[in-house]
């Protein structure tokens, strides 16, 4: 969504969101379950416990990310939600892009991009909507700044089908 002013709204869509609500529910189930219906030893109630509030929690983090957006202008990229985050293009320190492979074939999975600046960071997975325009804008950034860029990183943004001219520094 484009406000004005070249401001862009962008947000984890409900359906990229739909198998890590399941997901979660799951494993609440599964762990909880038992916990829940049969005695068991200490040991393993307090390992099924710690399961259910991993499940839980990565739940809760799902719906923080359902109720959350980023904004997008020529100045800065902005989160807007529980934690608010605010970082210039011009003050970026840091952009990596990695990728998390599903499949041996690396037919399957998805990409993080982490943006840093002053102390504060913002890391996008790729299933919001626009995360296209949003990596092409970090790319450009670490351009501008002349930041050193991991070779994984590079090769990420040229994935995308991005232009990435910052260096490498770190050789990996």
């Amino acid at each position: 969504m484009t406000l004005g002013s070249g401001i862009s709204v962008h947000r984890y869509p409900r359906r990229a969101l739909t198998g890590d609500y399941v997901r979660a529910g799951v494993g609440v189930v599964l762990t909880g379950g038992p916990l829940l219906l049969a005695p068991t030893a200490p040991v393993a109630s307090a390992v099924l416990g710690v399961l259910v509030l991993v499940f839980a929690g990565f739940g809760a983090i799902t719906a923080m990310r359902q109720v959350s957006s980023v904004r997008l202008s020529d100045e800065e990229i902005s989160h807007w939600g529980l934690n608010r985050v605010r970082l210039d293009w011009r003050n970026i320190e840091s952009v990596k892009l990695r990728y998390f492979s599903t499949r041996h074939d690396h037919s399957g999975g998805w990409m993080q991009l982490r943006l840093s600046a002053g102390g504060r960071s913002l890391t996008l997975e790729s299933n919001i909507d626009g995360f296209l325009e949003i990596a092409t804008r970090a790319a450009a950034a670490a351009d501008a700044s002349r930041l050193r860029l991991s070779r994984a990183t590079i090769g990420n943004f040229a994935a995308l089908g991005v232009v990435c001219r910052a260096g490498d520094s770190q050789g990996n």
